[in-house]
């Protein structure tokens, strides 16, 4: 029949430029974001650490890092808040006793 055979070919899927230096304000970036919402760090950090290059590896690793220290110290501080207050409505408790007692 004359009719050329159209050839399809495969989309190729977008990729997305990567392999470039990382910049210092990205660093900043990443680091504040990190100290702020940890849990943002920590998405981050997974993400990144992923990427291609060394350096943003070593971003990614930095910032999940932050991230989970921040989470801990954060659980630690209301640990100790808690504890205290806890222990605030206990020496209550045994002052009034004392003073029933004496």
């Amino acid at each position: 029949m004359g009719e050329e055979e159209k050839k399809y070919e495969e989309p190729t899927p977008a990729t997305t430029p990567s392999g470039g230096p990382v910049s210092g304000g990205l660093k900043a970036l990443f680091i504040i974001l990190a100290i702020i919402f940890p849990i943002v760090g920590i998405i981050l950090g997974i993400i990144w650490l992923t990427k291609k290059t060394k350096e943003e590896k070593a971003l990614g690793k930095l910032t999940l890092i932050i991230g989970i220290i921040m989470i801990v110290v954060g659980c630690i501080c209301w640990l100790v808040v808690f504890g205290l207050g806890m222990m605030g409505g206990v020496m209550d408790e045994i002052s009034m006793l004392m003073h029933y007692a004496v």
